[in-house]
C-alpha cells in the first residue's frame, strides 16, 4: 500500500469512527462505481449519507475540502445514483451526500475532524 492509500484508509477509520459515534450506522465502505468511489454510506436514522473523505498532513488549512470541485461532486452524485440502483432498498430513502475532512499535523497526528452535511447537491 502507498503512502498516500495508507493516509486514505486511516482518513477512513477515522471518518467512520466520527460517523458512528454520532449515533450513525455504518451501511459499507469503499464502495466502487465506474464514476467513483463512495468512501463511507451510513445511515443517519431513515438519511441515506454518503460520505467522502478529506485527509491532508502539515498543509493549510481548509485544502482539504477545497479539493472536492465541481467534477468530483459530478462524480459522487452519478456513483450515488449507482449505489442506490445496485441497492433497491435505500431507494426511497432520503439522501445527502456529506464530507468530512481529517486534518493531521506535519507528525502524523489528528489536528481536526470537520464534517460538512449536505456539502453536494445536483
Amino acid at each position: 500500500m502507498s503512502e498516500r492509500q495508507s493516509l486514505g484508509a486511516f482518513g477512513e477509520r477515522v471518518a467512520a469512527a466520527h460517523l458512528e459515534a454520532r449515533g450513525y450506522t455504518i451501511v459499507a465502505r469503499n464502495f466502487r462505481s465506474p464514476e467513483a468511489e463512495i468512501d463511507v454510506v451510513a445511515l443517519e436514522g431513515d438519511v441515506l449519507v454518503f460520505v467522502e473523505v478529506r485527509t491532508r498532513r502539515g498543509g493549510s488549512r481548509g485544502m482539504a475540502e477545497l479539493s472536492v470541485n465541481g467534477r468530483k461532486q459530478r462524480q459522487l452524485l452519478r456513483a450515488a445514483a449507482t449505489y442506490i440502483d445496485a441497492h433497491p432498498e435505500h431507494a426511497d430513502a432520503p439522501l445527502r451526500i456529506d464530507v468530512i475532512t481529517i486534518e493531521l499535523r506535519a507528525d502524523g497526528t489528528l489536528a481536526e475532524v470537520e464534517h460538512l452535511q449536505d456539502a453536494v447537491r445536483p
